[in-house]
């Protein structure tokens, strides 16, 4: 096995769940719970094209499996709604929840302000349709920790804000994740949360949360 690179952070602590892709290996650490993307869903223009993910290297039996739906929004050609895509990703994650080992199922979706309103019904009906005893988690970007619109009622079980590819509003973010938690929602504090193994925190950040979620440039390559 090689040895992590040197400017690397070491391996998240207990309730760390990787997030894995394609057919990367699962990190040592992650063996307990890993989430998985179950379905890649592309949205441009009137376009909704869907493809399934790939089942990751070495999942042994007794992992418990977070199914991800993807959504992907082209940044070219962005719908104007999402209207005409919610009845594909309602299946895709209720074909999730048939799919889960872990009880949760997670859509990830970085949808744009124009599409809050879409975005939030979206949601409300997913977490309606699943089957009874599958909870919905939801990935949020970084900046919706500052804007109460996007999170204050949202119908899922657990939102994890994604602390990390923040855009041009990343150095005030990572200043105030990482020194001033308090002016986060409070969905973004102590629950759940996504960090990135290239752009991490002190451990005192992560060790706030319940739960947390990484992800990797390399797609744990380096972790074989």
């Amino acid at each position: 096995m090689p040895p992590l690179s040197a400017d690397l952070p070491p391996a998240p602590g207990a309730d760390a769940v990787a997030w894995l892709w394609r057919d990367a290996p699962v990190p040592a650490w992650s063996r307990p719970t890993v989430a998985v993307v179950d379905r890649h869903i592309w949205l441009a223009g009137d376009k909704v094209l869907v493809r399934p993910g790939a089942r990751p290297r070495r999942l042994t039996e007794d992992t418990r499996v977070v199914p991800v739906v993807h959504v992907e929004i082209d940044a070219l050609r962005p719908p104007a709604s999402l209207q005409p895509a919610r009845a594909v990703v309602i299946e895709a994650m209720r074909k999730a929840a048939r799919a889960t080992t872990s009880g949760w199922v997670q859509l990830d979706l970085e949808a744009r302000p124009s599409q809050r309103a879409d975005y939030r019904a979206l949601v409300n009906s997913i977490h309606d349709s699943l089957p009874h005893g599958v909870r919905l988690s939801v990935t949020a970007l970084g900046w919706w920790c500052r804007s109460p619109s996007w999170l204050d009622g949202l119908k899922a079980d657990e939102v994890v804000p994604m602390f990390f590819r923040m855009g041009r509003d990343n150095a005030a973010l990572r200043d105030i994740v990482g020194s001033r938690p308090q002016l986060l929602h409070p969905l973004c504090r102590t629950g759940s949360a996504g960090f990135s193994r290239q752009e991490p925190f002190a451990p005192a950040v992560a060790a706030r949360y319940r739960r947390t979620y990484w992800f990797d440039e390399k797609g744990w390559r380096d972790s074989e």
